[in-house]
């Protein structure tokens, strides 16, 4: 596939942006919705139906927090993959050269260092969250677990970092306990695993082709397909058990669209429920948390306006995170 910077020199010059979106930001949009949500609920139990408008400032401390650090993560992955990702064409920045190994080392270090800074404000509970998420983003992609590779670790891996610990990183920067909250938890592991298991289908066959064993390869696209409608079904019950209305609502809400995926089989069903999935769990969190829903539109509208001046391609598309 070529495109205009693989024709214009000028083009292979790193810019600022090209900085920013090697962190990735549109991939940590699973965190901000659970880190949110739970800050909300520790911050406001009295009051689970009205809305808070804005972000307070710890809040906001552990999302800068919590996001350097999954940037960081990724940054991190992104060089150990680099030879991987430009036989794929993917993520572009690392592979093309347009920004050195020296200086994507460099950003790590400084944004580790930001996450370091913002949690040093905040209770000493979120740092022991923050710490055990940096361990899971670490051997997620890298030896000598590399999670992301091997059955049953690859959802697990994402159902705890991205659903428990996403959600613990903001009730223990409100300053809340981790046990008033076990229960809300498990509803959100098991909605982020089961629309996990349902997001690595299309991916099946480069698994096989490359040996991954993934869930996905191991126990075949139908066998899958079935574990995510599982895992949504059960994060439901669980979900109104809690009395947690993201976790219950989401996954009734997410069901019909991964059923008539899992029922037709085509791919383009199976994108289409993946994508309101997400869409439906950003949009109630985004009930009770407005602003959310003002950072989420921001990041893809830049992914957006930078993919298509930047490399000439459309966001969400082949190479794209």
């Amino acid at each position: 596939m070529m495109n205009a910077i693989e024709t214009d020199p000028e083009s292979m010059k790193a810019r600022p942006l090209d900085f920013v979106f090697l962190l990735r930001p549109a991939v940590m949009v699973p965190l901000w919705l659970f880190l949110v949500h739970g800050a909300r609920l520790a911050s406001r139990p009295e009051s689970i139906w009205s809305p808070t408008l804005l972000p307070t400032l710890r809040t906001t401390l552990a999302l800068v927090s919590m996001s350097a650090m999954l940037g960081g993560a990724y940054i991190l992955n992104q060089i150990a993959d680099i030879e991987t990702d430009r036989l794929n064409d993917k993520l572009f920045l690392l592979p093309r050269g347009i920004i050195s190994v020296r200086a994507a080392r460099f950003e790590l270090a400084v944004v580790w260092v930001i996450a370091l800074l913002a949690a040093l404000a905040l209770p000493v509970r979120f740092a022991a969250v923050l710490a055990a998420s940096l361990l899971l983003s670490l051997t997620y992609s890298n030896r000598p677990v590399r999670a992301k590779t091997r059955a049953p670790l690859d959802l697990f891996w994402n159902a705890i970092g991205f659903g428990a610990l996403g959600a613990a990183a903001g009730w223990t920067a409100a300053g809340a306990t981790l046990g008033a909250h076990a229960l809300p938890a498990v509803s959100y592991a098991l909605a982020v695993a089961g629309i996990t298991a349902s997001t690595t289908i299309p991916d099946s066959e480069g698994d096989r082709a490359t040996g991954l064993l993934t869930t996905v390869s191991k126990l075949g696209e139908r066998a899958t397909s079935l574990l995510a409608l599982i895992l949504l079904c059960v994060a439901l019950v669980v979900g109104v058990i809690a009395r947690e209305p993201v976790a219950a609502l989401g996954s009734l809400l997410s069901l019909p669209a991964l059923i008539r995926a899992h029922a037709s089989g085509r791919r383009r069903d199976r994108t289409r429920g993946n994508q309101i999935a997400v869409a439906v769990f950003a949009l109630l969190v985004s009930i009770w948390s407005p602003y959310l829903l003002v950072l989420l539109v921001a990041v893809v509208a830049a992914s957006r306006l930078y993919y298509r001046t930047r490399f000439g391609i459309s966001y969400p598309g082949p190479g794209t995170p």
